[in-house]
């Protein structure tokens, strides 16, 4: 697979399909109005959507996207607005928070620094690291944190994502994040470090402190200095404070989050504002370095590293050094997703076509678009990316279904409440009443539903068989009671 991957990437340009200067106005109009649900029912109709419809649906106030081909964008395009209540619309220019896939470019920059400086990617981190060091214990007595493992998720640190901070909050610096002096918890050890693949945001915390020790500057200033002006990324920043063409960030209600958006203090996993068209550079930059191109911006051997799975159990056959590997053969391809408060986004480059596309969202319910959106552009290209499953509806009396209906409380908090109605055609909504998310589920069992637009699923546990229904997992990971009909 390694090798596969590599050797793919190192012929890319002479494996596509020839350019194109600009995406045909036809193709532009299937893509807009041939999204598709994530599920489909089996002996339903399948209907298609409009992009606009879909906004409006699932209260998604913008969408930028970009597809770029053989070094050129060739679409790049922002519907809806940036600021709903200013009527700021959203354009190819403006700046969406990319969230996780700043990992990306944050690892391409460290491993500049490793080539530049001579970093050995496999020593002890602690031996680079001056003022701040990653807290020995057990875990650490044989197996050391090493930057190749930072990068890829296997040094067995804590915390996977952090939630930001409200403008108006304290927001601790980069050693009060590795601390816990924030909302998160403090970045340790918790397994063997190379035992398995982990992802962690606190992770890159470090390499964040790392960067900024190493080469004295604050970790915006080198990002700026070291990678996007000579990437020509002009629209791309980590400064938390943009001061032009940014979006603000909507909640799945579609209010907009108190001052705008939140600010993220951890940087180098979460704190790039970008374009899609920006980040299109990063993957021709990429690219370029993998195939040895004259002037990369990364020497080819630390390309090949980056693009290496880690190979560790539990999920590093997906996930080489900041970056996640998806799909198989022409449709292999390199990329990242990324979920902020209010933003979601997904970055695919595919090697193999030198093909690539960005979308960007500002709604905590962009997600659902945003994947419809990649389906249909997906469809076009036959990319295989989100492909939409048909499922068969378990049939129910009306009686049965209104059992489900009802008031669930969440175990972990008792003012946190969903509530689940029955539509006219055997639907199942779930409604948040907190961020005023929906769900609309069809059942696919007894007691299990799954969502139509997200693929997201609800099971229902009873007190004994056949009896009353007690309480729902939603998706597999939090449970809510059922305490009122």
């Amino acid at each position: 697979m390694i090798k596969t991957l590599i050797s793919a990437l190192l012929c890319a340009a002479a494996c596509g399909v020839h350019a194109q200067d600009a995406l045909p106005d036809k193709d532009i109009a299937r893509i807009e109005s041939g999204l598709v649900p994530r599920i489909l029912v089996e002996g339903e109709k399948v209907q298609t959507y409009n992009l606009h419809e879909r906004m409006q649906r699932f209260n998604v106030p913008g969408i930028s996207v970009a597809v770029f081909k053989n070094g050129k964008v060739i679409w790049a395009k922002g519907y809806g607005y940036a600021d709903v209540e200013r009527h700021l619309p959203v354009d190819a220019h403006t700046r969406f928070q990319s969230a996780s896939i700043s990992k990306s470019v944050t690892a391409f920059a460290v491993l500049k620094l490793a080539q530049a400086r001579h970093l050995d990617l496999d020593r002890n981190v602690n031996d680079y690291l001056v003022s701040w060091k990653v807290p020995d214990n057990d875990f650490t007595r044989t197996e050391k944190v090493t930057i190749r493992r930072l990068l890829s998720h296997t040094a067995g640190l804590n915390v996977g994502g952090f939630p930001g901070y409200e403008k108006t909050t304290k927001i601790p610096d980069t050693v009060g994040v590795l601390e816990g002096a924030g909302n998160s918890p403090k970045v340790e050890v918790v397994a063997v470090p190379g035992s398995k693949h982990s992802y962690s945001g606190g992770g890159y915390v470090v390499l964040q402190k790392l960067v900024e020790e190493l080469t004295g500057k604050p970790f915006v200033r080198y990002m700026q200095d070291e990678l996007l002006t000579p990437l020509k990324m002009s629209e791309s920043s980590y400064d938390p404070y943009p001061s032009k063409n940014m979006s603000l960030a909507y909640q799945a209600n579609g209010k907009v989050y108190p001052g705008g958006w939140h600010v993220y203090p951890e940087l180098a996993p979460a704190g790039l504002w970008t374009t899609p068209s920006d980040l299109a550079k990063f993957c021709f930059a990429v690219r370029d370095a993998s195939q040895g191109a004259p002037g990369a911006y990364l020497a080819q051997e630390f390309a090949k590293q980056m693009l290496t799975p880690s190979m560790k159990p539990e999920g590093g056959d997906g996930y080489g050094l900041g970056l996640e590997f998806r799909g198989k053969d022409l449709n292999a391809s390199f990329g990242h997703g990324g979920s902020n408060a209010g933003f979601k986004s997904e970055m695919f480059y595919f090697f193999r076509r030198d093909l690539g596309v960005v979308l960007m969202t500002n709604s905590d319910s962009g997600r659902i678009v945003r994947n419809e959106l990649t389906r249909s552009i997906s469809n076009l290209y036959q990319l295989d990316l989100f492909p939409a499953k048909t499922v068969k509806r378990q049939p129910m009396s009306r009686a049965e279904l209104d059992a489900y209906a009802g008031r669930y409380q969440f175990d972990k908090e008792k003012d946190y409440y969903l509530t689940a109605t029955i539509e006219a055609n055997g639907d199942l909504t779930l409604r948040d009443l907190v961020d005023g998310k929906t769900n609309t589920f069809v059942a696919v069992a007894p007691d299990k539903f799954v969502d139509r637009y997200s693929g997201e699923e609800a099971e229902f546990k009873r007190d004994k068989p056949g009896g009353a229904i007690v309480s729902v997992l939603y998706d597999g990971e939090e449970t809510f009671r059922h305490v009122a009909q």
